[in-house]
């Protein structure tokens, strides 16, 4: 009986050591302080002192001179949501995560839908099946991929309130957002004007009202060594109030909570700092100024013993200063293109110089595009890989890009 109570107990300190894992390797640095502070209000023994009262405004890194912490962070609103029942089974509460972690500052998801499949070891479908069910989450158009979707997804949260002839109109002038004014005779448009004025766009819109600058979780310095600094001076301090001598066993079990996190935090650094220098070694051809090498997130997690997993959470909102500026970690993943030499961040960029210098009277097709990369670095490819690539950077097509080029002249 007591090998089993044993047993138990430790099963039960690791998964709290787990449960207070996790959010430390994941929250962005900017977040740490209000997420320790929440867990010293339920430990006595655990003292939190933010770091920003004698850093403000002096650093020659540019650092924000205030930083507005106490209102809940985005991640936060989303994280506090996965759960049951709309994230029933671990399965979907892993896959909803992984989401979570590609889901940028304005709200929209703009990750890769098959690494998370991979990673998540589930079919294509499934996450993206999960995906659609951020559109039940608050605030409502988050997950989205685009404009178009988020609007989608805030007139499906606003079905209770709308009738299904109205409903279905508001649909129809989102899908011709350019055109919505064909709909001006129609006997309802003003009251869809109205629902549509309610959309936040971007979905995050309300998480934005106070601009906060990039704060770098470390500094990499390329010349003959790498030197890679962690940003210290942005990390809370945290102090152990030891407790009187008692043999209550919950009195106990908070000052090794306390003492644990102190551990936890010290690892976040340490297990940062490991797969920060595996990344610039990677890349550091793109330090020296040249160009991102392929490079996903199975090769880090073989090097390091880590899950791919562990690897996603880590990098999710953490940036790196170098002397090129500051980059999310996860900007430094590419996916192999053809060849195993040949990133698709070198493709993108070729794309970038075509269209650049292009005749504006007669822009480059994604067909004119393709034959270039083709004969440029001697690969076949598919014209819709073209197409993802192009609208993955934002880039109007060449029908667009004419009107576009028309108007500026």
């Amino acid at each position: 009986m007591r090998s089993i109570n044993l047993e138990f107990k430790q099963k039960q300190s690791l998964n709290l050591s787990l449960k207070l894992w996790l959010p430390l390797l994941q929250l962005p640095l900017q977040e740490l302080s209000t997420h320790l502070e929440t867990l010293s209000y339920e430990n006595p023994f655990l003292e939190v002192k933010r770091p920003y009262e004698h850093t403000m405004g002096a650093s020659s890194h540019g650092m924000v001179e205030e930083l507005v912490l106490s209102h809940e962070s985005l991640h936060e609103k989303i994280l506090e949501q996965i759960v049951p029942p709309l994230f029933p089974t671990p399965v979907s509460q892993k896959v909803a995560h992984e989401i979570l972690c590609d889901i940028n500052e304005e709200g929209y998801f703009d990750g890769d839908i098959e690494q998370i499949a991979i990673t998540c070891n589930v079919y294509i479908d499934y996450v993206e099946r999960i995906r659609q069910r951020f559109s039940k989450i608050e605030p409502y158009g988050v997950g989205a991929l685009d404009a178009h979707e988020s609007f989608v997804f805030q007139l499906d949260a606003m079905s209770d309130e709308v009738d299904d002839e109205l409903y279905h109109l508001v649909l129809k002038m989102i899908e011709q957002m350019h055109k919505v004014d064909k709909f001006s005779k129609h006997h309802r448009f003003e009251e869809a004007r109205a629902v549509l004025k309610k959309f936040s766009n971007p979905p995050a819109l309300e998480y934005q009202a106070t601009p906060k600058q990039i704060i770098p979780d470390f500094y990499v310095e390329v010349d003959e060594d790498i030197r890679l600094r962690i940003n210290n001076e942005y990390y809370p301090d945290i102090v152990i109030q030891e407790p009187f001598s008692s043999k209550n066993d919950s009195i106990k079990d908070k000052l090794k909570e306390a003492r644990d996190i102190v551990n936890l935090l010290e690892l976040r650094k340490s297990t940062l700092y490991k797969i920060v220098l595996l990344i610039v070694e990677k890349q550091l051809s793109f330090f020296v100024g040249g160009e991102l090498r392929p490079l996903n997130m199975s090769h880090l997690a073989d090097e390091l013993s880590f899950a791919e997993s562990t690897i996603s959470r880590a990098i999710s909102n953490k940036y790196v200063e170098s002397k090129q500026g500051i980059f999310p970690l996860k900007s430094f993943f590419t996916n192999a293109v053809a060849t195993k030499e040949l990133s698709s961040s070198e493709i993108k960029n070729f794309i970038n110089q075509q269209i650049e210098y292009e005749n504006k009277e007669e822009p480059l097709t994604d067909d004119d595009l393709l034959e270039r990369i083709e004969k440029r670095f001697n690969i076949k490819m598919v014209r819709r890989t073209i197409t993802k690539y192009r609208k993955l950077m934002n880039v109007a097509s060449s029908k667009e890009r004419k009107k576009i080029y028309k108007v500026q002249a």
